[in-house]
């Protein structure tokens, strides 16, 4: 899982196995890349928005996924497409407003509930369609 402000890759992509699952959800601008393109020419790929990953995914766009190779964790989870299991999954995640807002929102109410001075902290995880 790479979860960094890297501008290049953080790994040699050739080192990746075939049945390995790749999670980069550290960069979100079109020129930058914690994977290199090895992987990502090899693997099924899962965006969690597909406008948005092909606007802001530099480890997608520069190794040159067009839209046509990008799955949805929802098509995934209902049954619409199969990943194969002779060749890697990568999650390329960039974040999306609505993700951001859920935080915000989930981080207040556990403040208005556990009252100031509080240090808890709350994450909210979603799959977006």
């Amino acid at each position: 899982m790479g979860c960094t402000t890297a501008r290049t890759p953080l790994f040699d992509g050739r080192l990746v196995p075939d049945r390995a699952a790749v999670a980069a959800v550290g960069s979100h601008e079109p020129d930058v890349c914690e994977v290199d393109a090895r992987p990502v020419g090899r693997a099924d790929l899962l965006v969690e928005a597909r406008a948005v990953a092909l606007r802001e995914a530099g480890d997608l766009l520069m190794a040159g996924a067009g839209p046509e190779r990008l799955v949805n964790p929802v098509e995934l989870v209902t049954g619409g497409v199969a990943v194969g299991h002779d060749r890697p999954r990568l999650f390329k995640s960039v974040g999306t407003a609505w993700q951001d807002l859920a935080v915000a929102a989930a981080q207040y109410v556990r403040r208005a509930v556990s009252g100031p001075g509080s240090t808890a902290v709350a994450v909210a995880v979603s799959v977006a369609g």
